[in-house]
This record gives structure tokens, sequence and C-alpha cells, in this order.
């Protein structure tokens, strides 16, 4: 993985859909590096000023499920993003192969500006290799994004 760009991006003109995907080894260095490819990628994809504050809870939520990972010695991460500009939506997932239960953790709290979580998920996904652990968001922000239409 490059520092600046996802290991697969794609983008849907028409549909204003963006997508990004990155497969990391576990462990903490990563950390930095997952968060310039994070914001670099939302500023190419028009987030604008919305993107540090994302870049802020996407890289505080790698490195939790980074932090887990190197915790239990367990296997890569993936870290995929997918936004929908004309909903103004963002989807995050990042996984790794654990099978166990995720922990409580904290909700995200959205910033003083406005921006932030309004939805956070804790769970599991089957997969065809086995249970994948999962932490997933999805945010919103009106007039945020601009929709390319």
């Amino acid at each position: 993985m490059t520092p600046s760009t996802p290991d697969r991006a794609e983008a849907d003109p028409g549909a204003a859909l963006h997508t990004g995907r990155w497969r990391l080894p576990s462990g903490r260095a990563m950390t930095k590096h997952t968060r310039q490819a994070i914001h670099h990628t939302l500023q190419s994809w028009g987030v604008g000023s919305a993107a540090g504050d994302l870049t802020d809870h996407l890289t505080a939520l790698v490195h939790d499920v980074l932090a887990r990972a190197n915790v239990r010695g367990r296997g890569p991460i993936e870290l995929r993003l997918e936004l929908r500009a004309s909903a103004r939506l963002l989807l995050t997932e990042v996984r790794d192969a654990a099978p166990s239960l995720p922990g409580s953790g904290e909700r995200g709290a959205p910033g003083g500006d406005g921006h932030g979580i309004i939805a956070l998920t804790y769970g599991r996904r089957p997969a065809r290799d086995g249970i994948r652990y999962i932490h997933s968001f999805t945010w919103w922000q009106p007039g945020a994004i601009a929709a390319n239409r």
C-alpha cells in the first residue's frame, strides 16, 4: 500500500459513487500511513473541509481495530470506504479476522461543528473463511458534500 492511494478506488460519476479498499498488516505502525491515505482519498473525492473531521474519526476507528488485532496476534486488516455523494453518505468498514465478539467500545461523539458520526455499530459478519469482526459507521451532514450530478 502506498500512503496516499487506496489499493483499489472506483468512481461512478453518474451515481456519484466512490469506493476505496485497503488491505493493511496488523499493528499500530500503520496508523500514520492509514491516516494519510484516508485523508488524501476523502479530499480527492471532494469531501472538502469535512475531510479533517472524518479522518480523525476514521483514524480512531482504524487504530482501535489495529490495536485489537495486534493484541490478539491476528492477520491483516481490511479497510473499505464507500462515499455516495448524492445521498451524502459515507460507509466505512474495518475488519480483522478475529472470531471473538467485539468489546463495548465508546460511541463517537459528534464534533462541535456539527460534523461527526451519527451511527456507530459493532458486530460480526459471516465470511467464507470464518467470522469477521467489523466496525462500521455511516456519516451524514446536509450540504457538506457536493453531489456530482
